[in-house]
């Protein structure tokens, strides 16, 4: 993949998290534990990627999640719930 070809990424989270991002930043699952914040993962999705370790790197938690496109799998099985999203592009 080249850098160039990625117009845009994008971050979906909870407004109420908007202050916490503006003071520590966008983090990976393993750091935003260690902070308050209100997750919007979907533990059973989540129990799966505890698992995953990216080969000559560390754990998938390790990482932000970032989508390609805004209208994704995740953004689509979490749409019936009643949150309020806001996505960062």
């Amino acid at each position: 993949m080249i850098r160039s070809d990625i117009p845009e990424l994008h971050y979906i989270t909870l407004i109420a998290n908007l202050l916490s991002i503006t003071q520590l930043g966008i983090l990976s699952n393993k750091c935003a534990s260690k902070v308050g914040h209100v997750s919007v993962a979907m533990e059973e999705i989540q129990d799966k990627r505890r698992q995953k370790k990216i080969p000559g790197a560390g754990h998938l938690h390790d990482y932000v999640n970032l989508y390609f496109d805004a209208h994704n799998p995740m953004l689509s099985k979490s749409g019936t719930r009643t949150a309020r999203y806001v996505f960062y592009e």
